[in-house]
């Protein structure tokens, strides 16, 4: 069941869970008032000047806090100590008592983190010429639906696009990824080519983090018009769908 607000979030959750979740929402909201609320990726999201900067969810287990990054890790370190770090969240085990004041601190860190970056780059929407404007990631979610699939879901922190759920990644979104100061996209692109174009144009292109070395290339989405985006967005959908096709056939 698709959730359309926090508060039907929580009222989804078994009643002791909604008890924890309602203080975590209570414990944000006093700490960043003017912050919009909302629902992404299906869990409870907040916005700061059109930026989500974090989100909370509940599981079986623990509940958790997103995105956390390596500045917010070295910031809180011996807080965070107590607590199990994956994949760009810090979890809290329910067993143990809700560290308030941690979890207004973050809150407000990632709020000052989100300040402090540029805000998000925009784009003019063709469609009907409305005059509206789009944020990148909007952008990104826009010709990513032009594909023959997608999946959408937040991965390590970010957005990541999907040939079909949960397989195949064919695009990530990096919105200033541990502050690079990048607003971008990484994507896998063809043998040789990650060279070719950083060599070509090393404003548009540069190789990213973590992928790169598997080939991947990051596009710098402020210097690249929609046409030559759609273009590299399409290949990546092809390699990552014949990579995934032809490890479904082994």
């Amino acid at each position: 069941m698709k959730v359309k607000s926090v508060k039907e979030y929580i009222a989804a959750k078994p009643r002791d869970v909604q008890r924890v979740l309602l203080e975590v929402r209570d414990i944000i909201r006093k700490a960043i008032p003017r912050a919009e609320e909302g629902i992404s990726y299906q869990i409870p999201a907040y916005r700061l000047d059109d930026r989500l900067f974090l989100f909370f969810a509940g599981w079986k287990n623990h509940y958790a806090l997103y995105p956390v990054s390596a500045r917010l890790v070295e910031a809180f370190k011996p807080e965070l100590a107590a607590y199990k770090l994956s994949k760009g969240t810090v979890r809290f085990p329910y067993d143990k008592p809700m560290p308030r004041k941690l979890i207004e601190r973050i809150a407000r860190f990632k709020a000052k983190e989100s300040s402090e970056r540029d805000r998000p780059k925009r784009v003019a929407v063709k469609k009907g010429g409305s005059g509206r404007m789009e944020t990148q990631l909007e952008r990104i979610r826009r010709i990513c639906a032009g594909m023959p699939s997608v999946f959408e879901k937040l991965s390590h922190g970010a957005p990541a696009f999907f040939v079909q759920k949960d397989k195949g990644v064919f695009v990530m979104f990096a919105d200033s990824h541990h502050n690079d100061g990048h607003v971008a996209i990484w994507a896998p692109a063809k043998p040789g080519m990650q060279e070719a174009l950083i060599g070509d144009a090393p404003k548009t292109y540069f190789k990213p983090p973590y992928v790169g070395v598997g080939g991947w290339i990051g596009i710098e989405l402020d210097q690249i018009g929609d046409e030559s985006l759609e273009i590299h967005v399409r290949e990546a959908w092809e390699l990552a769908a014949l990579k995934k096709k032809k490890a479904k056939s082994k």
